[in-house]
């Protein structure tokens, strides 16, 4: 008996597991979806898929790589943007045909990708992950390792700094954080346009986001 009420909670654990694991990996989707977009699709499509990628103008298309943030595209579904992805239906023959390069499972990915750009969630728009990095490589100093503004440089030069971890960080919209990351702001804070890529500066900005727990 106890054999087997060992056995059924084995199981049980093996499958919570396996449900945790598969959430885990769907929360996942939409930055492998991001890489690959940034990868392949940006060149013409435009980090933020307007179209207007750097290939654009080089390659002379005859007609120009779709707006992805237009409503034709953003109506759509995962399972609709998918097949458009992968050549049926399409109206650009310059389109490559990425079935023969990515795995569809990766394409559905960049579907899922391509309904998110038009969002403005800075989790969703960064990689908290790899703008923690960033964050806790030339951030810190000021702004404190968990990021609540007590760093050793803030305390030496007596300045006080924003609690990212606190509800006031939420009176503070994505592209006026961006702006500052980008720009510097006031005295202290300098600009980091000339250091990090536009792309690390949303992950910083993704990751300050990340901070604030309601």
């Amino acid at each position: 008996m106890f054999r087997y009420t060992y056995t059924l909670a084995l199981a049980g654990l093996v499958f919570a597991q396996f449900i945790y694991a598969g959430d885990a990996v769907a929360k996942e989707n939409l930055l492998v979806g991001k890489r690959l977009f940034n990868s392949y699709c940006s060149l013409c499509h435009g980090e933020d898929g307007q179209g207007k990628g750097v290939l654009t103008a080089k390659l002379k298309l005859e007609k120009p790589p779709a707006n992805l943030t237009d409503d034709k595209y953003q109506s759509q579904n995962v399972e609709d943007l998918l097949r458009l992805i992968q050549g049926y239906n399409r109206d650009n023959s310059t389109m490559p045909d990425w079935e023969q390069v990515i795995p569809e499972r990766n394409l559905r990915n960049v579907a899922a990708y391509v309904l998110a750009l038009t969002q403005t969630d800075m989790r969703i728009r960064g990689d908290a992950r790899r703008g923690r990095e960033i964050f806790r490589q030339s951030c810190v100093a000021c702004h404190g390792y968990k990021g609540t503004g007590n760093g050793v440089l803030a305390k030496i030069l007596k300045v006080k700094m924003i609690n990212y971890g606190s509800k006031s960080i939420t009176q503070i919209s994505d592209k006026e954080i961006i702006k500052t990351i980008t720009e510097g702001k006031g005295e202290f804070m300098p600009p980091w346009k000339s250091t990090l890529s536009s792309e690390e500066i949303k992950d910083v900005a993704s990751y300050i986001r990340s901070l604030f727990k309601p």
